[in-house]
């Protein structure tokens, strides 16, 4: 190959390049779409929210605003569902904490909401029966709670007993 070849193929090669980055570099820029390519959402597209799943939701962020701190003395949060048998290992308790295994399923009924299926673990720290510092684990497979229930226009209000 002379010379006048060389410069041939590396000007083909350095062009080549270039056109394959330029390509690259399209493809990988985001275009703002047209009005025709992004619909604006209307109330009427959006799909009717399910009265079971919203008050799921508000019931989940209850059992978590139960849960979240440490109870202390013993007196664990009302209308939580939460049952600890301390009394017969316990003469006093310091502090409980919760872990949420899994939250209780809510079904909606006429008379209100019935949630069950929950797995709740409470670490109870205190003075056992024989003064000594005692540390003792409950877990519950059948975490139940029950409530009344109101839902309307995409907001649930829930009273658990």
């Amino acid at each position: 190959m002379n010379r006048r070849g060389a410069w041939i193929l590396g000007g083909a090669a350095v062009i080549g390049l270039v056109l394959v980055g330029s390509m690259w570099v399209w493809q990988a820029t985001d275009v703002p779409a047209g009005p025709q390519c992004s619909p604006t959402p209307t109330a009427a597209s959006t799909p009717p929210a399910d009265p079971t799943a919203l008050a799921q939701e508000a019931l989940d962020e209850h059992l978590e605003g139960c849960t979240a701190e440490e109870a202390a003395g013993g007196a664990v949060p009302e209308g939580c569902g939460i049952r600890i048998p301390w009394g017969t290992e316990f003469a006093g308790v310091d502090s409980v904490r919760f872990r949420i295994e899994r939250m209780p399923v809510l079904e909606l009924s006429d008379d209100g909401f019935v949630a069950d299926g929950g797995i709740l673990v409470a670490t109870v720290s205190g003075t056992g029966q024989d003064s000594a510092p005692l540390t003792h684990t409950y877990r519950t497979e059948s975490w139940t709670v029950r409530g009344d229930a109101t839902v309307s226009d995409g907001e649930a209000r829930l009273k658990v007993w």
